[in-house]
């Protein structure tokens, strides 16, 4: 891909999330960024088609290849050099910042679907004039294409976790606890919570309430009772269920069933 600048202005951002800038890079033996001097806002990716370099972040040097990528705050604890190093990056508006967990993220060998959509990105937006809300709506799409490749290489990286998940998936309308998938999985609770966690940002015990959770919604739509739908979906009591429902749909499984009979009435 050859070298190539663009960059996007407009008179009021709206506070969207927009790519404010974009092109291909080239290291050279003076190539050094230091995330901490610089003046600017924003949000950095960078993608390695060719050559190497390397991103500095919390005490850690990560190589950087051909199809590695990374994504950091400015200004952050983080610094990028090389020579003979070919990249593409694109620059974000700092709104960015709150739908991604770390203020680094580093991806080594990114899928070809994620590189073949960057690509396919990139050209489109070397040459269109795109208003702000086009904008807007691309650089969401890409922050999606990003944290999904993240979810995908930490699973792909913990295969016991997918087990695991898998089971729990499979398993959710039995009574299942900590000390039942200790013995299933011969691994000690502290060892699965946090193989877990590293995969899916969650524990499996809080993963488990959303499965049955999101199994519980069609039900309700049936003429099963409250406390017929919480036996089905693995919950002890119609009350936890309830209590459960609240936390993570904000309203009880009878406001719920309610606002649906409303939207059917309508």
């Amino acid at each position: 891909m050859q070298n190539f600048q663009r960059r996007f202005n407009y008179l009021n951002h709206e506070n969207l999330p927009l790519i404010i800038g974009l092109g291909v890079g080239q290291g050279s033996p003076d190539y050094f960024w230091d995330s901490n001097q610089r003046k600017d806002h924003l949000i950095v990716f960078q993608f390695t088609l060719s050559g190497s370099g390397n991103f500095k972040s919390g005490g850690q040097v990560f190589a950087q290849q051909t199809g590695d990528f990374f994504l950091t705050e400015i200004p952050s604890k983080s610094s990028y050099t090389g020579e003979n190093w070919q990249f593409i990056y694109l620059e974000l508006t700092p709104i960015m910042r709150q739908w991604v967990e770390q203020s680094s993220v580093v991806v080594k060998t990114a899928s070809i679907e994620f590189q073949n959509k960057l690509f396919s990105m990139v050209d489109y937006l070397k040459n269109e004039e795109i208003d702000l809300y086009q904008n807007a709506r691309i650089a969401f799409e890409f922050l999606l294409m990003i944290k999904a490749e993240v979810a995908k290489q930490m699973q792909s990286a913990n295969p016991q976790a997918e087990k695991l998940r898998q089971y729990l998936d499979q398993h959710y309308q039995t009574d299942l606890s900590l000390d039942h998938l200790e013995i299933i999985f011969e691994e000690s609770k502290y060892r699965l919570i946090k193989t877990f966690e590293a995969a899916y940002q969650d524990t499996p015990m809080a993963y488990l309430r959303k499965v049955r959770i999101l199994k519980s919604l069609e039900l309700l739509w049936g003429k099963q009772t409250i406390y017929q739908i919480a036996e089905a979906v693995g919950f002890s009591s119609s009350n936890y269920f309830s209590k459960v429902f609240k936390k993570e749909m904000g309203l009880s499984p009878t406001e719920y069933i309610a606002s649906k009979q409303i939207k059917k009435a309508d």
